[in-house]
Formats: C-alpha cells, sequence, structure tokens
C-alpha cells in the first residue's frame, strides 16, 4: 500500500512495522534460547542471546534509518505524487495497532533489554504513525508533497533514537560494564567499611544480562581466623544483596594484597 500511495512517510512507517514483527519473533527465540541450561563449555547459559537479539534488531533499525534518509533526500530534489486518502487511512490504522500493542509489552521491557528493544519498537512506530496522520491530513488539506518527506525524516530520527538507546544498553552489558543503576564507588566504598576489612581491590562489577549484576572481588582481612574471616564474607554478602540488589557474588580473602596481573584494579 506504502508504494501505491507514494507515500515515503508510510513507507518508512511500514518498514519500522515490519521490522517491530521480526524484533517480536527475535525477541521470542532470544528468551527461548535464554532458558537453555549451563553446560561444562557454556558455564553462564546461554542468557546474553537475548542481548544479541536486542543488538541484531537495533543494527536492522540503522539499516531502515539508512534506507529512508537516502529516498527522502531523492525526493527533495523530485517529488512524486502522492495518494493522500491511503496514507491518512493507514496512518490511523497503525498509530491503533502499535497503541495496543506497546500496552502489552510495557509490563516486560524494564527487566528485559530484548523486550525493550520490541517496546521501543513499537513506541516509535506508534509515533511514527502520527507523524503519517499528520502527513496525510497537510496532503488532504494543502496537497504539499514536501510534508511527507519532512514526516519520514521525523520518523527515521525517532527510530534512529530508539536504535542507538538499545546498542548503548547492548553494549553496556557486552562490554561487561558497571550497570546504570549502580554506583561502582559506592560499593568499592561499602565493601571497605565492613568491620575486618583492611582493604578491597580488583574489584569488577557488571551485568550477565539487564536485572542480573555479578561482582566479584579481593578482601583482605589480615591475620584472622577462618570463622572471623567467613563471618566477614556473610556480612558483605548480606550488604550487597539487601542494599544494591546483587546476589551473585564471588570474594576472594587474603591476608595480605596479592600481586601480579591477576589482582588489577588496586590502587
Amino acid at each position: 500500500m506504502a508504494w501505491l500511495a507514494g507515500s515515503l512517510a508510510l513507507l518508512a512507517d511500514s518498514g519500522h512495522l515490519f521490522l517491530d514483527v521480526v524484533a517480536l519473533g527475535l525477541a521470542y527465540f532470544g528468551a527461548r534460547f535464554a532458558l537453555r541450561r549451563p553446560n561444562s563449555r557454556y558455564t553462564y547459559g546461554f542468557r546474553r542471546a537475548e542481548v544479541l537479539a536486542a543488538a541484531l534488531n537495533a543494527f536492522l533499525l540503522l539499516l531502515l534509518v539508512g534506507f529512508v534518509v537516502r529516498e527522502a533526500w531523492e525526493r527533495l530534489a523530485a517529488p512524486r505524487e502522492i495518494w493522500a486518502a491511503p496514507t491518512l487511512a493507514m496512518g490511523v490504522v497503525g498509530f491503533l495497532g502499535n497503541i495496543f500493542m506497546a500496552f502489552l509489552l510495557h509490563r516486560h521491557e524494564k527487566s528485559d533489554l530484548n523486550m525493550r528493544a520490541a517496546f521501543l519498537h513499537v513506541l516509535g512506530d506508534a509515533l511514527g504513525s502520527l507523524a503519517v496522520i499528520l502527513a496525510g491530513l497537510a496532503l488532504v488539506l494543502f496537497g504539499k508533497a514536501w510534508v511527507d518527506v519532512a514526516a519520514s525524516f521525523f520518523i527515521s530520527g525517532i527510530v534512529l533514537f530508539g536504535a542507538l538507546r538499545v546498542l548503548r544498553g547492548a553494549a553496556r552489558v557486552l562490554f561487561e560494564a558497571v550497570p546504570e543503576d549502580l554506583s561502582f564507588g559506592e560499593i568499592a566504598q561499602t565493601l571497605r567499611s565492613l568491620p575486618g576489612v583492611q582493604e578491597v581491590h580488583d574489584l569488577h562489577v557488571w551485568s550477565l544480562v539487564p536485572g542480573f549484576p555479578v561482582l566479584t572481588a579481593h578482601l583482605v582481612l589480615g591475620n584472622c581466623s577462618l570463622a572471623e574471616a567467613d563471618a566477614v564474607l556473610s556480612q558483605a554478602r548480606k550488604v550487597l544483596s539487601q542494599r544494591f540488589g546483587i546476589e551473585h557474588v564471588t570474594l576472594q580473602v587474603e591476608c595480605a594484597a596479592c600481586e601480579g596481573f591477576s589482582c588489577n584494579g588496586r590502587n
């Protein structure tokens, strides 16, 4: 219908909608693959399949943006005739459908990067469909073809913003950055303030997937008994769980700070 109507804005919106379907399919298969049990080779399992699927969704959106922007520049130089009525009608249908899909996905998008990618696709489509509606109204009332090109640029901007946001989230996970809702300095200071802890080094905080933070650290306790060291470890795990929500914790205790590259991060 977009090709028949000649509307680039409708074509961009339809392409975005098609990629939403692809995104939902990738989200489903990514989630299913992530449920596979860990084994002796993949000891963390396959949960990052969700992150890879989200990154792939974002790259597909970037390809769509490139196509639409190139076509828009060409139409600025050589405007084409646009059929206004179907453009407006399809914009209304697309807007209502995307609002319904965004409502269904909203409850899951905060804890799942893959679902967040799908949610942002759908939300961007809703705004894109609104732009198509406005472009269709302008075509019906004023017959200005440049409005359709302007709407396509607007839709491309929405899609680009969503794609870059998802890529940023995926990159933070894949590069094992500290989760955005956690403070590395605050965690380090909290561990140093525990009774019996003399020094904290080789501290690493990252996330296996969004919502699954992981922490490893070396704690220097000096010359203490095994029972005293175990008490410090128990307190550290309790504080990390209650204050920061970090459940997957690996702590190494030492009488004196270790040396070498394996203990990076020491001051």
